[in-house]
């Protein structure tokens, strides 16, 4: 749509308020109104920081209403009492240098984009950034939900990254429960367990006919049940191993849910 069929759809007021409108008229209409907006939202900023560097700096806890160290009042109430998302507010704080920490002595709120130069030296300090929370587990003040999920990803990849090593050992090997013969004694009416996922279940049929085509190769039928016998061997092992892996994935998973953290 053009400018000028946008012109001819809007209301004829509005229609009129823009015909009317002058450029140096605005300017001089504006140039004050963006100094107070300015000087607000640097106070907003301001304020918004010391309620959060506060409220998070409470020791206690959120569940137990009973309990002596018991918190009234969070970060995210805070938010929703002065009606401000705490996702839009944590946003504004990471803008914020309050005068106390900045060069010029001054509140700074950086409200202009960042430079694209700039991009790969924010990504480092980024990192530099998650790598130091991965290490001390402690969130700074201005810690945004986006990192919260990326050091929640982090944090699930290293347990399941651990788990495997565990599992890799031969002490894990030895004591391995067989999970896979405690099947096979409880489903002894299940030909074989469905595959819902159409790749899967289309990669498990080609494997099956490798395996097939494997056997048929063997003319001495002693020789054909042990080839037989070295495949199911090598399954039970990996049934086995998956199922210890789960096992243990579910015994480590954290027990606490609802947990608050720094950037609420």
């Amino acid at each position: 749509m053009s400018k000028q069929q946008e012109t001819a759809t809007m209301p004829l007021a509005l229609s009129r308020a823009v015909e009317r409108w002058d450029y140096d008229s605005s300017v001089k209409k504006m140039k004050p109104l963006v100094r107070q907006w300015k000087k607000a939202t640097a106070e907003l900023a301001r304020e918004l920081y010391l309620a959060k560097e506060y409220l998070n700096g409470q020791e206690g806890q959120y569940k137990d209403p009973d309990a002596d160290d018991y918190l009234l009042y969070s970060w995210k109430s805070y938010c929703e009492e002065i009606g401000l998302s705490y996702q839009t507010a944590n946003s504004w704080i990471k803008a914020f240098t309050p005068k106390e920490l900045s060069d010029t002595g001054k509140d700074i709120l950086m409200l202009e984009a960042p430079m694209k130069t700039e991009k790969a030296e924010n990504l480092a300090l980024m990192e530099a950034r998650m790598e130091k929370v991965l290490r001390t587990g402690k969130r700074p003040a201005d810690w945004t939900d986006k990192e919260e999920r990326e050091y929640r990803r982090r944090k699930e990849n290293e347990r399941f990254a651990k788990l495997v090593e565990e599992l890799n050992t031969p002490a894990i090997a030895r004591t391995k429960h067989d999970y896979f013969a405690d099947v096979l004694k409880k489903s002894k009416d299940i030909v074989n367990f469905k595959l819902t996922d159409r790749n899967q279940l289309l990669a498990q049929a080609m494997i099956f006919d490798h395996i097939d085509a494997y056997l048929k190769t063997f003319t001495n039928p002693e020789t054909k049940a042990q080839a037989a016998f070295n495949l199911a061997l090598r399954t039970r092992n990996h049934a086995n191993e998956i199922a210890e892996m789960n096992v243990r994935f579910i015994e480590s998973a954290p027990t606490a849910e609802g947990e608050e953290y720094d950037s609420e």
